[in-house]
C-alpha cells in the first residue's frame, strides 16, 4: 500500500461520521448506480416562458464537479447501495448525495428552476431536475440525479469528459456552463480523503475488490478438492483444525498457480488530498499471476468468504494482510502474509502474519501509553491499532463486489 495509508482503526468496521459537505466531496454521487437506481429522465424541452414574466439573467455557475474534478467509478459503485442519508445543507436542492451540480441566485421568491446535465462521455448519462427557489436573492445549490452506463466497468484508464449544464428560470433559458472532468479507472480505489486538515479514512472500500461470487473462486475450490488436500469445504462444520486445513488447501492451490508479488499501486488519476491506489480484480490477479499485498488479500478473502468463513482485510500502515476466524466465535484467528504466496510455506506465512499483528498492537499500546503520560510528540505517537475490515459486516452495510467483466471471466478459464 502507498505511504498515504496513515490512519487505521480496530475492528469492527466503523463508518466515519462525515458532515454533509465532506460527504458530498467524498461520495461521488450515491445515485450513480449503473442504472440500478433512479434512472435519469430523457432530456425534455424546458417549459415555455410566461409572456407576463420574463426574469433577467441570474448569476449561476457550475458549482460541484466530481471529487476535485475527478469521478471515481469504483467509489460510485461501492457507495451506490450504502444506506447513507446525509442531511442537506440549507440551500441545497435535489440529490442529497449528488456530486454534480450548479449554484444559482434566485431572482424571486418561488422561482422555478430546471437544470439539465449532459456529458460528452457515453459513460455518464444525462440528468434533469425541476426545483423551486423559495427565497429571493438566496444562492441555491441544485444537484440533478445522474447515472453511469453499465460499460463503466470496462474503464481501465482515465479519460476526459466535458460536462454541460443548462439552466432555465421560470421557463427562460439562462445559457449553459461547461466543466472538464476526468473519469478514473475502475481499478482506482479511494481509501482516504483529507478535508480542512482532517483525514477521513475509507479503507473499508477495499472490500469492494473482494468478490466471493466470481466464477474463478469456484474453480480454485475445485482445484483444491482435486488435490485431495481437503475432503470438503464445509466451513465451520469442522473444528478449528479442520478449518485451518481448508484455508491451507486454498493457499496451496494459489501457490501452485505461481502467483508472485508485484507492486503496482499507481492510480490513473492522483489528487493531492485524496488517497488512491490501483487494485487488480480477482481475475486480473489470477490471469497475470501477480498480486500486491492488497490484491493477494482480496483474492484470498474472496475464497474464504465463499466457503462461509468470517474473513477480514487487515489494514496496517503501508501494508495489508488477510485474517480468518478458525471458529464461529472468532476466538482463534489466523493472519496470513499474502506477499509470501510464491516464496514461503503456509506455516511461514501464518507466522509472518501473526508477528506483524503482534508488533502493530505493541506499537499502538506504546503510543497510547506515551499520550497518557504526556510524553507524546514523535511520529510514532500517531500509530493506531490495525484496522480490520469485516467482509460480512460491510456486505450488510451495502458495500458489494464491483462486477467483473464477462470478457475477463472468459479469459480466466483459458488460463490454467
Amino acid at each position: 500500500m502507498s505511504n498515504s495509508v496513515l490512519f487505521c482503526r480496530k475492528s469492527p468496521v466503523v463508518f466515519p461520521a462525515i458532515g454533509p459537505l465532506v460527504l458530498r466531496s467524498l461520495l461521488l454521487a450515491l445515485v450513480l448506480v449503473l442504472g440500478l437506481g433512479q434512472t435519469a429522465r430523457t432530456a425534455q424541452p424546458a417549459p415555455a416562458a410566461s409572456a407576463a414574466r420574463q426574469p433577467r439573467q441570474s448569476a449561476w455557475e457550475f458549482d460541484q464537479v466530481g471529487l476535485k474534478g475527478v469521478l471515481y467509478p469504483s467509489l460510485m459503485l461501492c457507495m451506490a447501495k450504502m444506506q447513507v442519508n446525509p442531511q442537506q445543507q440549507d440551500g441545497e436542492l435535489g440529490d442529497a448525495n449528488g456530486l454534480l451540480g450548479i449554484s444559482v441566485v434566485s431572482p424571486r421568491a418561488g422561482a422555478k428552476a430546471v437544470v439539465e446535465l449532459t456529458s460528452s462521455s457515453p459513460l455518464v448519462n444525462s440528468g434533469r431536475i425541476e426545483v423551486t427557489l423559495a427565497q429571493k436573492g438566496k444562492t441555491y445549490q441544485v444537484f440533478p440525479a445522474v447515472s453511469l452506463a453499465e460499460s463503466v466497468v470496462l474503464q481501465r484508464h482515465a479519460s476526459p469528459a466535458t460536462l454541460t449544464a443548462k439552466l432555465w428560470l421560470d421557463g427562460v433559458p439562462q445559457g449553459e456552463r461547461t466543466a472538464q472532468v476526468s473519469i478514473a479507472s475502475i481499478n482506482d480505489c479511494v481509501f482516504g480523503l483529507k478535508d480542512d486538515e482532517t483525514y477521513y479514512g475509507t479503507l473499508w472500500l477495499f472490500a469492494a475488490y473482494v468478490n466471493e461470487n466470481h466464477p474463478a473462486v469456484q474453480q480454485i475450490l475445485q482445484e483444491a478438492l482435486a488435490s485431495r488436500e481437503v475432503a470438503a469445504f464445509n466451513g465451520y462444520q469442522s473444528d478449528p483444525a479442520g478449518v485451518r486445513k481448508q484455508v491451507k488447501a486454498v493457499w496451496q492451490v494459489l501457490r501452485r498457480r505461481g502467483i508472485r508479488y508485484s507492486n503496482i499501486e499507481k492510480a490513473s488519476v492522483k489528487l493531492d488530498d485524496v488517497a488512491v491506489q490501483h487494485v487488480r480484480f480477482v481475475s486480473d490477479a489470477l490471469l497475470s499471476r501477480q498480486a500486491n499485498c492488497v490484491e493477494g488479500s482480496c483474492l484470498l478473502a474472496s475464497i474464504f468468504t465463499k466457503i462461509g468463513l468470517e474473513t477480514w482485510l487487515v489494514a496496517l500502515p503501508e501494508h495489508m494482510l488477510v485474517a480468518v476466524a478458525l471458529d464461529p466465535q472468532g476466538k482463534q484467528m489466523l493472519y496470513l502474509e499474502t506477499t509470501l504466496l510464491s516464496e514461503a510455506t503456509f506455516e511461514d506465512a501464518a507466522k509472518a502474519g501473526q508477528l506483524q499483528m503482534d508488533e502493530a498492537y505493541a506499537k499502538a499500546r506504546k503510543a497510547e501509553a506515551r499520550k497518557k503520560s504526556g510524553k507524546a510528540g514523535g511520529d510514532d505517537d500517531d500509530v493506531q491499532e490495525p484496522y480490520l475490515i469485516s467482509i460480512s459486516e460491510v456486505r450488510k452495510r451495502g458495500i458489494l463486489p464491483i462486477p467483473d467483466t464477462e470478457e475477463a471471466r472468459k479469459r480466466f478459464f483459458m488460463v490454467k
